[in-house]
């Protein structure tokens, strides 16, 4: 499919340089900025929560990097520490992170900065993550020849991207109930192919590989934005007009 950017699976020789004075250290400025974004989005939030330690992870970490990397800012803390149900506190979050990252365009050299929760206990799956407030590695990523299955990446792709176009189609022919609950069931299915993907065969699985190349297409906005205008439109109520009586007229009607 034409919209598969196959550059973007390239290994690099070395760490994003902008990024980078050497492998052992991030450039400071880049650094204080990360950390007073994490501590203002804690600071909004209006919790007692203490920061155990923020990192930078992803494919700017790491030797993946393309022109479609952003920048995944985490915040680790201990979830229970806000509450007991740690079901109940991620989803609290997750919709605080949500809401942050739609509401906020942070750039840094045109890389979008994405914020995360992660609870202490969390394993994260990442092979570089790089500590902001130690300024140590705390997984260092290495340079490795990576196998990847590129046609089961592509078919994958395609295929979510297809459905993709027909929750397009039903919203288009008005069919807005049908096209909220395929959007629904899609990204739910996204979102467990990741998972699977990641819990398998790691960062470069055909299942985590299809997943950024939808979202580097920028095909995931796409079916978040025609979920929501199908709800909105499932919601929306248009009363019809009544037509104004001339009492006058109708009298005169009536004497006749």
């Amino acid at each position: 499919p034409r919209f598969i950017d196959r550059s973007s699976f390239d290994m690099q020789d070395e760490l994003h340089q902008k990024f980078w004075i050497v492998k052992e250290k991030i450039v400071p400025k880049i650094r204080k900025r990360l950390i007073q974004i994490a501590e203002d989005f804690i600071n909004d939030l209006d919790k007692s929560i203490t920061i155990k330690d923020i990192t930078m992870t992803g494919s700017l970490a790491n030797y993946n990097w393309s022109q479609y990397s952003d920048i995944d800012l985490h915040i680790l803390f201990d979830f229970k520490k806000i509450d007991e149900n740690y079901d109940l506190v991620k989803k609290m979050l997750d919709q605080s992170r949500i809401n942050w990252n739609k509401t906020h365009n942070i750039t840094i050299d045109g890389k979008e900065v994405e914020l995360y929760f992660q609870d202490t206990n969390e394993e994260h799956m990442s092979k570089g993550m790089w500590s902001l407030m130690r300024e140590k590695w705390i997984k260092e990523p290495k340079v490795e020849e990576v196998d990847i299955d590129l046609s089961t990446t592509e078919k994958k792709a395609a295929s979510i991207s297809n459905s993709i176009d027909h929750v397009a189609e039903l919203f288009k022919d008005s069919k807005f109930q049908e096209a909220y609950d395929y959007a629904s069931k899609l990204k739910l299915k996204i979102s467990r192919m990741r998972t699977t993907g990641l819990a398998k065969e790691g960062i470069y699985s055909p299942e985590n590989l299809a997943f950024k190349i939808l979202r580097n297409a920028n095909l995931l906005n796409k079916l978040s934005s025609l979920k929501v205008q199908s709800y909105d439109k499932i919601m929306s109520v248009t009363l019809e007009t009544k037509t104004k009586i001339d009492f006058n007229k109708a009298w005169n009607t009536y004497l006749k």
